[in-house]
C-alpha cells in the first residue's frame, strides 16, 4: 500500500512539474514570479529548462495595475454606452413631441371637419326643405304626387343625414 502511495505522489509531482506555469486567457497569461503573480499582456512563451524563467512578448504588469486598467477601460464603455442612450432618449422625446403635435392637429381637423360637415348637412337640409316647398301648388293637388314627394324629400334627407354622420364618426381602434 505504501509502494502505491509513493507511486502516486510521484507521478502527481511529475505532472505539477511538468505543467505550464501560466494559465492561458483569450490574450493574456497569468504567470507566477518571484514578485507574486503577474499577468503577461501578450504572448507568454513557458521556459524550455525546468525551474527556468518563461518569457513575455508583451507586457508584464501586477494583478492590482490589471485591475486598475480593466476598471478604467469599462468606465469608458459605459460612457460611450450613456452617450448612446442619451442620444436615443433625446431622439425619442422629439418624436414624441412631433406625434403629439400630429395627434393634436389630426382631432382639431376632425372637429373642425365635423363642424363643417354639420353646418354642410344643415344647409342641404334647409334648401332641400326650401325646394320641395317652392313645387307648384297645381302639382301639389293629387294626393298620389303629395305622397310620393314627399317620401322623395324624406329619403334625400336621410341620405344626407346618412352621408354626413358616417363621415363624422370616429375612426374604429
Amino acid at each position: 500500500m505504501k509502494s502505491l502511495s509513493c507511486i502516486t505522489a510521484i507521478v502527481l509531482a511529475f505532472f505539477i512539474l511538468g505543467a505550464e506555469p501560466a494559465e492561458s486567457q483569450e490574450d493574456y497569461s497569468f504567470v507566477m514570479t518571484a514578485s507574486g503573480p503577474q499577468v503577461c499582456l501578450g504572448r507568454w512563451i513557458p521556459p524550455t529548462a525546468v525551474g527556468g524563467p518563461g518569457v513575455c512578448e508583451g507586457q508584464l504588469i501586477g494583478i492590482p495595475q490589471l485591475s486598475a486598467i480593466s476598471s478604467r477601460q469599462s468606465v469608458e464603455r459605459l460612457d460611450q454606452v450613456i452617450a448612446v442612450l442619451t442620444s436615443i432618449e433625446q431622439k425619442l422625446d422629439a418624436n414624441n413631441d412631433l406625434l403629439g403635435q400630429l395627434i393634436e392637429e389630426t382631432v382639431t381637423s376632425r372637429t373642425s371637419s365635423a363642424e363643417q360637415g354639420k353646418e354642410v348637412s344643415e344647409f342641404l337640409r334647409e334648401t332641400i326643405t326650401q325646394r320641395f316647398d317652392e313645387l307648384p301648388r297645381g302639382l301639389l293637388v293629387n294626393g298620389f304626387v303629395v305622397r310620393e314627394l314627399t317620401q322623395l324629400k324624406e329619403d334625400i334627407l336621410k341620405d344626407v343625414e346618412r352621408h354626413y354622420t358616417a363621415e363624422k364618426a370616429p375612426p374604429n381602434k
